[in-house]
């Protein structure tokens, strides 16, 4: 039974229904052929209605919103779809995590097909700054005959003087980007279009968008413009469904949330992954292991995108790029092999740093400090913001990570990530005056500071937390629903492959059982092994680095919080549960 909210454990359980409110989610299940608990799960989400649940459950791509609504999209197909008739020379600058690698993949895959040959740039993180550069501008145009189109995705939208530069040579510039634009107008560009869903003025639908989102959008509109000029027929154009794989890669990958357009976006865009069309993709997946379930958006999030991360995150974006353009099976195999000797190697960096981070952390949380801003000479600069999404998972307090010595002349470069309730642009935004450029959205951000001026900057970021984060959410584990032990799971289990993709805005809901004794219980290195009795029979399950759980679990009653997990394999269905918390009967509330 449902016992209203309780933070016992750490644990937060959902709050009782009203008869009003029961009454609907009843009728929800009816309508939908809905177990309840699931008609629930999507009532507290605020999906009232069985036509707003419908949406959410069966997103079309006909749902999307039309292209024109997002400000300066027109103008930007225009002056895209007249470099295309025109036959002058484009180039797409990007930026070298996923969202910018599959980004600028998009846009040169579909300009091949109109018959150029685009020249893009990935900027080397190791070397290169952030963004559109005037080194960038100016080696970009050294390569083409003016005049030429230059567009960047998700980045550009902070860099004013880099516009200007890049219009003074010869260039027409269209910025798309998702990322916050600049406070100031001041630093707003003037580039010839502009496309962002977060600027003023902006009617498009839905503002979160990642940088590959926002491309695709422009793609929508750029077909239809060639279309209207006789440059294809309907029945000739290129199915833009095709390239959302490549949406749904940076989305995800981006942390952005998996609601509204994005969800439709997603959702589309996994049925394609899973249909293995593009080479580049489908050896990823057979190196990643992923041999014959469909992809998820958690396979994404933590095998496919971490592998395509790690070419920008040690200077090669271009290694990413490259294999998801091949259309060549066997250098699509070659270039996933050489993805996954990259990861290799930004695991064994990544550990290397991890520990000295954790130190650090630990001390300043000690400390009672509400924030956290670490910082190491030598720390390798391509997996800080890694690390910060670590401390982000330990501690739950938004995080900065630099790299560089603060005792030496020069720059400390930082990345910073944030938890939910916590704008960090807008708290950088606070802090500018010790900051010598940022970038980012609400949950992530990426900075250079002087090291002059990092004591100051850490006094600032420490007092800007406080005064607008005053409210944030303590750590825990939220509960979906309560069960019992005569609840469906095989069914509960089918049904929750309704409410995927899950991500950020759209969490794996998580569900308790109380009071419930473990079966068949033991320790596989670090991991938690067991069995629980659901309905009459068996569901093995496992708690990843909880074998310090074992003597709890293995002698008296607990209360499970765990998500249920549906997998295939060789055509046959199995049904598992992942622990997201054990607590032992002295922790029973």
């Amino acid at each position: 039974m449902e016992t209203g909210v309780s933070r016992a454990g750490g644990l937060t359980l959902p709050p009782p229904l009203s008869a009003t409110e029961a009454t609907c989610c009843k009728q929800l299940a009816a309508d939908l052929q809905l177990p309840l608990v699931i008609a629930k799960i999507l009532f507290r989400r605020g999906l009232v209605s069985a036509e707003a649940a419908r949406r959410f459950l069966q997103p079309q791509l006909a749902d999307l919103p039309a292209p024109s609504a997002m400000k300066g999209l027109d103008k930007a197909a225009d002056l895209l779809a007249e470099a295309v008739v025109r036959r002058r020379q484009i180039v797409i600058h990007g930026d070298y995590d996923v969202d910018g690698i599959t980004a600028t993949v998009l846009l040169a895959d579909f300009l091949r097909k109109t018959g150029l040959e685009p020249i893009y740039h990935l900027p080397n993180r190791l070397t290169d700054e952030y963004g559109l550069t005037m080194k960038s501008v100016a080696a970009l145009a050294a390569l083409v005959l003016m005049p030429a189109l230059l567009i960047t995705v998700d980045c550009g939208i902070s860099t004013p003087k880099e516009v200007r530069y890049a219009q003074s040579l010869g260039f027409t510039v269209i910025i798309t980007d998702h990322h916050e634009p600049p406070a100031a107008a001041a630093d707003f560009p003037l580039a010839d279009a502009v496309v962002n869903p977060r600027q003023a003025g902006c009617a498009f639908a839905d503002g979160e968008l990642a940088g590959v989102g926002v491309a695709f959008f422009l793609l929508v509109a750029l077909r239809r413009k060639l279309v209207e000029k006789g440059w294809w027929t309907q029945d000739k154009m290129p199915n833009l469904r095709d390239s959302l794989d490549l949406a749904a890669l940076g989305t995800i990958a981006d942390v952005m949330p998996l609601t509204g357009v994005n969800r439709v976006l997603v959702r589309a865009g996994l049925e394609v992954i899973s249909g293995r069309g593009r080479p580049g993709i489908a050896a990823l997946c057979e190196r990643a292991g992923l041999r014959e379930d469909s992809v998820s958006a958690e396979n994404v999030a933590y095998q496919l995108g971490p592998r395509i991360n790690a070419a920008g995150r040690l200077g090669n974006p271009q290694l990413a790029a490259d294999l998801l353009l091949t259309q060549d099976m066997g250098a699509a195999a070659v270039l996933a092999e050489e993805l996954e000797a990259a990861n290799i190697l930004r695991r064994e960096l990544e550990a290397e740093v991890l520990e000295a981070a954790l130190q650090q952390a630990e001390q300043q949380v000690a400390a009672g400090q509400g924030s956290l801003v670490l910082q190491g000479p030598d720390w390798h600069p391509g997996v800080i913001g890694i690390i910060a999404s670590r401390m982000i998972d330990r501690f739950h307090l938004p995080s900065l990570v630099f790299t560089g010595d603060s005792g030496q002349e020069g720059m400390l470069k930082g990345s910073g990530r944030s938890v939910p309730g916590l704008n960090l642009h807008q708290v950088l935004e606070q802090c500018r005056a010790w900051i010598v450029h940022f970038g980012g959205h609400a949950m992530a951000a990426g900075l250079t500071v002087r090291n002059e001026d990092f004591a100051q900057f850490r006094t600032a970021f420490a007092e800007a937390v406080r005064a607008l984060g005053g409210g944030l959410p303590k750590a825990g584990i939220s509960i979906d629903a309560v069960l019992d032990e005569q609840t469906d799971f095989r069914e509960l289990a089918s049904s929750l492959r309704l409410l995927e993709p899950f991500g950020q805005g759209n969490p794996e809901p998580v569900f308790l059982l109380r009071n419930i004794r473990l079966r068949e219980v033991n320790t596989l290195r670090e991991h938690l092994r067991f069995a629980v009795p659901l309905n009459g029979g068996m569901v093995k399950g496992i708690g990843f680095f909880m074998a310090a759980h074992f003597e709890a679990a293995a002698e008296g009653a607990v209360d499970l919080a765990f998500r249920l997990k549906e997998s295939s394999y060789r055509g046959v269905s199995r049904v598992e549960v992942h622990a997201a918390a054990i607590l032992s009967g002295k922790n029973l509330s």
